[in-house]
């Protein structure tokens, strides 16, 4: 049940009721039986797979915890959840939010085993943790020592509904009012480019439809991590947060350290660092870098994917290159040093470097999200050749398609660049100074908020991409 639907914005607000006036010693109990409806109302086959797992990994946290031989236990452990997923992966079965409760559960086994928590022995708070409703489709990834700890301590306050509030709805906004628009771009709507076909399009028009269809990513990611965060916040909760405006990185690796950020501290924490992360040479630092990357490559596919293992690829061979640059170059010229901080020139090659920096991870940022979005490789290389026409491969395009489809999505286009910046969050904050600030806020986002229902009313709604995942 995705969270820009009226049926769901239907259980939200039942829920939500109920919990405000449920006892607080019963709200436990309320809370999973409200997350396991809303997981079976998505899914009946998602929750017996949820329930199987979340049963067999309670058992293991408590086995490896009372063990003589924990190393041995919790390898096992991690492996049954790892070949389960992997497995689920080469069948091309999507079970909703199976990846992302199932990197959980690694990360708590480990955690156990590590001793950083004590294995949970009440299976319904354990329960509660697996199945928590606005984590459990897409995320965030949520370890037990950042969740266990609130199970029993949520408390609702007029505070966390209000940022709550706000926050779902500014998701929801973001959701059915940019995103939506502009998924139609590479989907099957009137305007989008297959439809048309990738021969036929402008270089221009290759270019605005790569730009789009990485704001499209973007923007879907927040405007449900906005929405997961905001539901969670209104029932007493934080989860970590997910996204850290990922555009005005200036390095590649920096781009991936802000995007899908639990995601990416997983494999850091569970993967690179056991591989010996950049503590054992730099050719094996490459190495480890690389099969990470391949990782989260076959995370993303099924079916080995080839589209998904040369987007993988690709960005972990520019981290290896942002890093042999580090090593080899940077680090021995050392030109920023030699012009001085306070020259004209030193500050000129600061600027230079600094957009030069932020050329290097947009550019190739967006393209790569093309090879993401686009699974047939020889439709990939038609879209390529029109990003980058060698001479008279641009004949028969027609010159007016990017001012017809600038029309279209123009205006998402502009919201979604102003998203990539913390400039919306932070005139929020400012406004809120005031309560006149404040009143403008709210009214603006109820107005946004009924005309998204409106929309969703009159249009429906496009699936989150990466509840698949």
């Amino acid at each position: 049940m995705s969270f820009s639907s009226i049926p769901f914005l239907c259980f939200l607000a039942a829920f939500l009721v109920l919990y405000a006036f449920c006892p607080a010693r019963y709200r436990s109990w309320l809370l999973l039986a409200g997350s396991i409806l809303f997981v079976v109302l998505g899914s009946v086959k998602a929750a017996l797979w949820a329930l199987l797992f979340t049963v067999v990994n309670y058992f293991l946290g408590i086995f490896i915890q009372r063990t003589r031989q924990p190393k041995a236990l919790m390898a096992m452990a991690v492996a049954i959840n790892a070949m389960a997923l992997v497995t689920f992966k080469l069948l091309n079965v999507g079970v909703l939010g199976m990846s992302y409760y199932l990197f959980s559960f690694i990360a708590y086994l480990v955690e156990v085993y590590r001793g950083t928590v004590e294995a949970e022995l009440d299976p319904l708070r354990f329960a509660a943790f697996g199945f928590l409703f606005p984590k459990f489709t897409m995320g965030p990834i949520t370890r037990y020592s950042e969740l266990g700890g609130q199970l029993d301590k949520a408390r609702l306050t007029a505070a966390g509904i209000q940022k709550g509030l706000e926050d779902f709805t500014l998701g929801f906004i973001l959701k059915l009012l940019v995103a939506d628009k502009l998924g139609v771009f590479f989907g099957d709507g009137f305007y989008a480019l297959k439809t048309v076909g990738y021969e036929a399009i402008s270089t221009k028009l290759a270019w605005l439809g790569a730009v789009v269809t990485s704001l499209h990513i973007y923007i879907e990611w927040i405007s449900y991590m906005y929405m997961a965060l905001g539901i969670a916040r209104m029932l007493g909760f934080k989860l970590p947060e997910n996204f850290n405006f990922p555009y005005i990185a200036r390095t590649v690796g920096d781009y991936y350290r802000r995007w899908h950020m639990t995601l990416t501290r997983w494999f850091k924490d569970f993967i690179y660092i056991p591989l010996g992360g950049s503590r054992r040479g730099l050719a094996r630092t490459i190495v480890n870098v690389l099969f990470v990357w391949l990782l989260t490559s076959l995370w993303h596919g099924s079916s080995l994917a080839s589209n998904y293992l040369i987007w993988g690829m690709s960005i972990g061979v520019m981290i290896v290159l942002e890093r042999l640059w580090r090593t080899f170059v940077a680090e021995r010229f050392r030109i920023g040093e030699r012009l001085g901080t306070e020259g004209a020139l030193g500050k000129l090659w600061r600027l230079l470097v600094s957009v030069l920096a932020h050329i290097w991870v947009v550019i190739p940022m967006i393209l790569s999200w093309v090879v993401f979005t686009i699974r047939d490789l020889d439709q990939l290389g038609v879209y390529f050749s029109r990003l980058f026409p060698a001479a008279g491969a641009s004949a028969g395009a027609d010159p007016a398609d990017f001012a017809k489809n600038w029309a279209l999505v123009g205006p998402a286009v502009i919201v979604g660049v102003i998203f990539c910046f913390p400039v919306v969050d932070r005139l929020i904050r400012l406004l809120k100074r005031s309560k006149a600030g404040s009143w403008i806020v709210s009214a603006l986002l109820a107005g946004l908020f009924w005309y998204a229902v409106y929309v969703l009313v009159q249009n429906g709604s496009d699936p989150m991409g990466y509840a698949a995942f």
